[in-house]
């Protein structure tokens, strides 16, 4: 039994946090949670009835109806069972707080999901301004904020930031918002947290991100910035580098990270007419 639950735990853990996978696998745990939990409730309320029946019977016992059970005995009994109801509560609600996690899990692949498909469908190459427009139109907590900075705006204050030594295409902070006007989406992005983006005309392999967490780290620590959104768009992802995230221990950058895989588009296959 041991070695078939390490086996499904370790089969678990080699799906990576990226992966359309895990909607079916934490629905299912979900729903297997929840089905546990309904199914022991009824034995939960068979034991209020029981609690119930001796309340009853010990109230008619003091008031003279009726003498079948002495008062120790049956006040023993009360003892009993509502020692036994707290131990079988504690049993049943554990895996509530589970259920809590897996759906936040869930709640939170949804979210990156929804980005980057967003982020894939509004952009036709890994251009700066597309991608720039994109998280503006696909980012609902921001949004408006920003659609109505860069309607005013040259956005030329958000590209190629170079920090300790890292150029981040992208980056989206209270220290790169500089219009006189931009105080809303200032406060907006202090609260949603910094935007960073790393784009490559390759392949996002397991140094390159190992990289960008180490400098989303090192910025996060130095410029005291919480990280709202990172990502890394490619040609195409390594493997190992969904493995590198998915195993991190840091949440921000477990959840918080987001591997694009976007193929450069041949403008004369777009001009292409066909008959």
């Amino acid at each position: 039994m041991k070695n078939t639950e390490s086996k499904k735990n370790k089969s678990n853990e080699d799906i990576n946090s990226d992966s359309p996978l895990l909607l079916t696998q934490y629905s299912s745990k979900a729903s297997q949670l929840i089905k546990s939990f309904t199914k022991n409730i009824r034995f939960l309320m068979l034991i209020l009835f029981v609690i119930t029946g001796m309340t009853i019977l010990d109230l008619s016992m003091d008031l003279g109806f009726i003498n079948v059970l002495s008062d120790e005995t049956i006040d023993s009994i009360i003892i009993v069972v509502s020692l036994f109801l707290i131990v079988f509560t504690i049993l049943i609600v554990r895996p509530l707080f589970r259920s809590q996690s897996i759906l936040e899990k869930w709640s939170n692949l949804f979210d990156k999901n929804a980005i980057r498909t967003g982020i894939i469908l509004s952009i036709n190459n890994k251009n700066k301004e597309e991608i720039l427009s994109a998280l503006s139109e696909t980012i609902e907590q921001i949004a408006i904020p920003l659609q109505n900075y860069l309607s005013k705006s040259d956005k030329k204050e958000f590209f190629d930031i170079s920090f300790n030594g890292t150029k981040f295409n992208i980056l989206i902070d209270k220290s790169t918002i500089k219009s006189l006007d931009g105080n809303s989406l200032k406060n907006t992005i202090q609260d949603y947290g910094s935007i960073i983006v790393k784009i490559t005309d390759g392949i996002i392999e397991k140094d390159l991100t190992y990289s960008f967490i180490h400098s989303l780290q090192k910025y996060s620590k130095q410029e005291g910035n919480k990280i709202g959104l990172a990502i890394i768009i490619g040609e195409s992802i390594n493997q190992e580098s969904y493995d590198l995230i998915s195993k991190t221990k840091d949440k921000i950058i477990n959840e918080n990270l987001i591997l694009i895989e976007k193929l450069r588009t041949d403008p004369d296959l777009m001009n292409l007419n066909l008959p």
